[in-house]
């Protein structure tokens, strides 16, 4: 296996490792709520990485509500704990009709990605897809929800890249960030991971067998779990 093919897999086990590290650091009680988290070049020299992973680091973090990002002046701690069933009750709630409307969008593009990626994904990018999985999967059992939210867009982003259709890969990077926040927090819910896991895997082995009807239908349901998944948390 080449590094090339390997390169996004260690991006984001990278990724992984520097949320985990940040995430210590606020838990440790080294930092209050209101507290500002060093700049991001400390934070890269001490944890020996670029500023586009500190970055997306951030990124996750603010969207589980552990950090604020403000324009112009850094990071500061929001949360020193994970998001509580109440809290994502709350967000959730707030959040239904917007993230309702991404679902919808969802519904709409990703059929034709993996459609797409079916036709035209090269053996390396399939491989790519499956090895992902292969990262849930195992993030399931661990049942962190950073991580699975990261796993999870991955996935998705990976299939659509697999499209090899530039104007998608920019529609699907816009979808991601819309539903980062959302990803997180569900995850956060007990038992949200596996219902993902078991549509993933069929998507996975309908991709492998380049059977296109079985592939979108896994993804139709995988999208319709996931929104009953909030309204149940809406309604309870």
């Amino acid at each position: 296996m080449t590094k090339h093919r390997l390169a996004k897999i260690e991006k984001i086990s990278v990724i992984d490792e520097v949320i985990r590290s940040i995430r210590e650091m606020i838990t440790s009680g080294n930092f209050a709520v209101g507290d500002k988290l060093p700049a991001e070049l400390k934070l890269c020299d001490e944890l020996g990485v670029g500023r586009s992973t500190i970055r997306e680091a951030f990124r996750v973090l603010q969207a589980s509500g552990q950090i604020e990002l403000i324009t112009g002046k850094g990071a500061y701690v929001r949360s020193v704990n994970d998001s509580t069933y109440e809290t994502i009750k709350s967000w959730f709630v707030e959040r239904e009709s917007e993230v309702s409307e991404l679902m919808e969008v969802r519904m709409a593009i990703e059929p034709v990605a993996i459609r797409l990626a079916i036709q035209r994904g090269t053996p390396k990018q399939i491989a790519q897809i499956q090895q992902i999985h292969e990262l849930f999967k195992k993030a399931v059992a661990k049942k962190n929800a950073l991580d699975l939210a990261t796993l999870d867009e991955s996935f998705h982003s990976a299939i659509i890249e697999a499209g090899n259709n530039p104007i998608l890969v920019k529609i699907g990077r816009i979808l991601a960030d819309g539903l980062m926040e959302y990803r997180t927090r569900s995850f956060a819910v007990r038992n949200y991971a596996v219902h993902a896991l078991e549509p993933h895997e069929a998507i996975v082995q309908a991709i492998v067998r380049k059977d296109e009807k079985a592939a979108i239908t896994a993804l139709q349901r995988h999208l319709e779990v996931s929104l009953a998944d909030m309204k149940a948390v809406v309604e309870k």
